[in-house]
């Protein structure tokens, strides 16, 4: 930041810019009072890494715009099969550059899970059972740019004319009076449309219609209009929203302004798609934004009519969760013919891969509801400015000369941290309280077990070896109807392996389908989520004959069990 940022901004933004600042400390626990840059989170993940070896493997899944490595770290019990072997789950955080806590809640999940191995229950049935792919820093280049300069940006540092004026954007911030961020301007103009508010100066509101013989202001962003079209500071640096990026209804910008030149155009959403479909065991994905405090769901870039009833029922019932978990709403990110998002990574994931994903917009803890009214007043939000952060969240106006326009006034929120991103302080807080939630989204995967294998002996040396399979998680071993509609659903499939046995009767490889899983018990069935299948084998003259059995499901995992012959 620049030397005149204020003693409210430093209370407000104790932020982590260097390397020097670790998540994890020395003892173990982590810090989540502060935000972490893309070289704090990559040190992060080496320090996981090397204290929990057992747990965790780091990999850099390719490069983003300026050439940083993208980040993955695979968490799970290596020694109970191998990560592949076992239902997978994808969360990653921070495509949107300014939107710095969906990247903590990320580290976070990593902290929790791997130091509470061993001790909660919970996580360790997790990652005995399971694969996490946790990627924290999805756009290292842009959450960088956020946490070091006063302006913002949507996504990727990728240059991209936003306002269609034949320009590309400055790389360069238009902090005027130096505070640190970028605020508003304020500039009297009897065409002004807003007015100091009688309750609080500090706020601008309406004037209204016909409204004369008052002060009146035009309220703009802090900045210059560099291209001479009357708009200030309106081409952030780069453009381009990596969300609108992928495959699933991709549209130009006639339709969606700042999609990319086409879809997987950036480096950062084809490493990512590339990342998915070469882990076929991922089960659901989650995308973690801010702000607003809410899960957006499906449907996100098509209608309810295009997605099959049974999956929305899912979707539903899980939304519902995180409500009873978190205490905050969902809704859906469908928002309407003609207005709808397009490219969106949950989109493409339940059309292309089969499996529901999530974004959680977290914070919504901007202001208080001090009267309990149900809604959040700008008084209150100065209020709660005011009192729980010691006035470091509203910049107070204050007068600027202005190379184009003269005497203005410099202030408002410093959103980045108060309304976009929670404070540092309130940061823990409200990641803490989702951990259970992905938890439990990562664990209603199918499970495919050997529930039961036997060799019986019938004459001449001949063996019947029945096997009953189980799917023991929650979700069927599809995970949704549509990935059986578009046949991205791979069969359950068994298989013998003989050792001093030869095969009379079945063939070595066979199909069971795809199995329910226990949402879908029915009264009338005592084991719907189970499949029986035999052969007959006959063993060899030698002793020590031997049948290993393996049922693989592609997501639901992999088990084996071995039988002998006598």
């Amino acid at each position: 930041m620049k030397h005149g940022t204020t003693l409210g901004m430093a209370i407000l933004l104790t932020l982590s810019t260097s390397a020097s600042a670790q998540v994890l400390r020395a003892d173990g626990s982590a810090d989540f009072t502060k935000y972490h840059d893309a070289a704090d989170a990559a040190a992060f993940l080496k320090q996981i890494e090397a204290k929990y070896p057992d747990l965790a493997r780091v990999s850099s899944i390719g490069k983003s715009f300026k050439g940083q490595d993208l980040w993955v770290v695979e968490l799970t019990n290596r020694k109970i099969k191998t990560p592949e072997e076992k239902p997978g789950y994808y969360i990653d955080g921070g495509v949107h550059a300014g939107e710095l806590a969906g990247s903590e809640m990320v580290l976070y999940l990593i902290w929790h899970y791997t130091s509470n191995y061993g001790k909660d229950p919970a996580v360790t049935a997790l990652l005995d059972t399971r694969t996490l792919y946790l990627r924290p820093k999805f756009n290292p280049d842009g959450s960088d740019y956020a946490l070091k300069n006063p302006d913002n940006l949507r996504s990727t540092l990728n240059p991209w004319d936003e306002d269609g004026d034949g320009l590309l954007d400055e790389d360069k911030a238009e902090d005027l009076d130096g505070d640190g961020v970028t605020t508003q301007m304020r500039v009297k103009s009897p065409h002004g449309t807003f007015k100091a508010s009688r309750e609080d100066p500090r706020i601008m509101v309406a004037r209204g219609p016909g409204e004369t013989g008052g002060e009146y202001y035009l309220v703009l962003s802090e900045g210059l209009d560099n291209d001479g079209d009357g708009s200030f500071n309106e081409d952030g640096v780069g453009g381009i929203d990596m969300n609108r990026n992928f495959p699933r209804t991709w549209a130009l910008p006639y339709r969606q302004n700042g999609a990319g030149a086409f879809p997987l155009s950036e480096n950062e959403t084809r490493a990512t798609l590339d990342f998915i479909v070469a882990h076929p065991n991922i089960t659901g994905i989650v995308h973690n934004h801010t702000a607003g405090g809410f899960l957006y769901k499906l449907p996100s870039t098509e209608p309810h009519a295009n997605h099959e009833a049974e999956d929305l029922r899912i979707v539903g019932q899980f939304a519902d969760r995180f409500t009873a978990i978190t205490g905050q709403p969902s809704e859906e990110s469908w928002a309407g013919d003609g207005v709808s998002r397009h490219g969106t990574l949950i989109s493409w994931g339940y059309f292309d891969f089969g499996v529901i994903g999530w974004v959680p917009e977290h914070w919504g803890g901007f202001g208080r509801d001090y009267n309990s009214d149900k809604r959040v007043s700008e008084a209150e939000r100065l209020r709660w400015n005011d009192e729980e952060l010691k006035g470091a969240g509203f910049a107070p106006w204050k007068a600027f000369k202005h190379p184009q326009l003269g005497d203005v006034e410099i202030g408002g929120w410093r959103r980045k941290f108060t309304q976009q991103n929670p404070p540092p302080a309130m940061l823990e807080a409200e990641i803490a309280i989702k951990v259970p939630w992905f938890t439990e989204m990562a664990m209603v995967s199918p499970l495919v077990t050997i529930r039961d294998a036997k060799a019986t002996a019938l004459a001449g040396g001949l063996f019947r070896v029945d096997v009953v399979v189980e799917n023991a998680g929650y979700l069927p071993t599809n995970i949704t109807r549509r990935a059986i509609v578009a046949e991205l659903a791979k069969p359950v499939r068994t298989s013998l392996k003989l050792s001093g046995a030869t095969l009379v009767d079945g063939s070595l490889a066979k199909s069971l389908g795809h199995i329910p899983g226990r949402r879908s018990v029915s009264s009338s069935s005592p084991s719907p989520y189970t499949v029986t299948t035999s052969w007959v084998v006959k063993a060899g003259s030698s002793a020590g004959a031997e049948v290993e059995i393996t049922v693989a499901s592609e997501k639901g995992g992999t088990d084996r069990r071995t039988l002998v012959l006598r």
